[in-house]
């Protein structure tokens, strides 16, 4: 994976660590990564890198980063949290 696009992928974690969430094109992910489809070895460099992320930042160790894929638009989501299904809304 070239520089460029180590930092462009560090950019968008740090966007999931504060935003919760972050999109990307597929082919544009599996591009960087050199790569002619969306891997299981793109996921867990992708798991990793979030977890040194989350232990330069000091956030809890157990937020798990998600992943998704929608393959009718051919879009990844990264995502921190998963309160979009029922039961898991916190009160505000």
């Amino acid at each position: 994976m070239k520089k460029r696009h180590e930092n462009a992928l560090a950019d968008i974690l740090e966007r999931v660590a504060y935003e919760g969430f972050a999109t990307l094109d597929k082919w544009q992910l599996v591009r960087w990564y050199g790569q002619e489809r969306f891997s299981v070895g793109i996921r867990r460099d992708i798991r990793e890198r979030w977890e040194e992320l989350v232990s330069e930042l000091g956030m809890d160790k157990n937020k798990r980063l998600i992943i998704g894929e929608n393959s009718v638009k051919g879009q990844i989501l990264l995502m921190h949290s998963h309160i979009f299904w029922d039961g898991d809304e916190e009160t505000i």
